[in-house]
């Protein structure tokens, strides 16, 4: 695997955007992935409320504070909602004038033949949007239908377009997909345009926790094998199970990832 590693701010719920960078950086990563989930994650400025440089710019110089590069948005929370074309077109808008070329988002819930015709006719308006901007927007593993790789790959070839990949999260397939990524993960390697690292701490489906990377029961050796050729950017995300976590709690489980992958060579 060849991938720029970094962190998604995701895994700092209820901390700000400078907390979770501060925390990213003193772990010893150089990559970034900020999340801009409205009522969830909010640790950039809303891009539908400002795209325009003196904002980016901004973000980029307190990027630069904390020794990190802004390789990915986490843009969720958009999809299949009301004005989602133009919110999420705002969200790429934001990404082309910092020069990140990776969005990530989700589905959106997509139940019944109606969903799926909307988020197929919204996708291939966003697809050449992104292609304007020279953007990849990549599907997340996550929720009641792109949930493994098996489906995402599906849904990927459907969509048809270069500018449309997966985003494989390797927990997420568990939680959402009751799979295993050391099984899973092959059928979407030619889909790939992003990847989330997440370990998962019993392997079981419909259960939140996912501890630092090495702390939970997959198969590392095996998943990075089936990662060998991959040169997509990579974030470690981490998001524990029950009560809520400390700022100290969080930063200690993105530290032994970070030394996890270190015993790899990754970082």
């Amino acid at each position: 695997m060849k991938s720029k590693i970094g962190v998604v701010t995701s895994s700092y719920p209820n901390f700000t955007g400078i907390e979770a960078m501060d925390g990213i950086s003193k772990a010893g990563f150089k990559y970034i992935e900020l999340a801009s989930a409205p009522a969830f994650f909010e640790h950039m400025p809303r891009p539908e409320k400002s795209t325009d440089q003196k904002t980016v710019d901004g973000l980029l110089d307190l990027c630069k504070k904390y020794g990190l590069v802004l390789q990915t948005i986490a843009g969720h929370t958009r999809l299949m909602k009301e004005d989602s074309v133009q919110n999420f077109k705002a969200v790429l808008d934001f990404a082309h004038l910092a020069g990140v070329r990776f969005v990530t988002t989700d589905t959106g819930e997509v139940n019944n033949a109606d969903d799926e015709k909307k988020f197929y006719d919204d996708a291939a308006e966003l697809a050449e949007h992104a292609k304007d901007k020279d953007i990849t927007i990549c599907l997340e593993m996550h929720g009641n239908w792109c949930n493994n790789g098996r489906k995402g790959a599906e849904i990927i070839k459907t969509i048809g377009h270069p500018n449309i990949k997966l985003n494989y999260d390797t927990g997420n397939v568990i939680l959402y997909g009751g799979t295993r990524p050391e099984e899973d993960l092959v059928y979407a390697l030619d889909h790939m345009g992003h990847l989330h690292l997440k370990d998962h701490g019993t392997g079981k489906i419909g259960e939140w926790d996912f501890p630092a990377l090495g702390n939970g029961v997959l198969d590392f050796d095996k998943i990075f094998d089936l990662l060998k050729d991959y040169t997509g950017p990579s974030s470690v995300e981490v998001e524990f199970e029950g009560k809520e976590h400390t700022l100290d709690e969080i930063n200690q489980a993105v530290k032994q990832s970070f030394d996890f992958l270190k015993s790899y060579g990754y970082v």
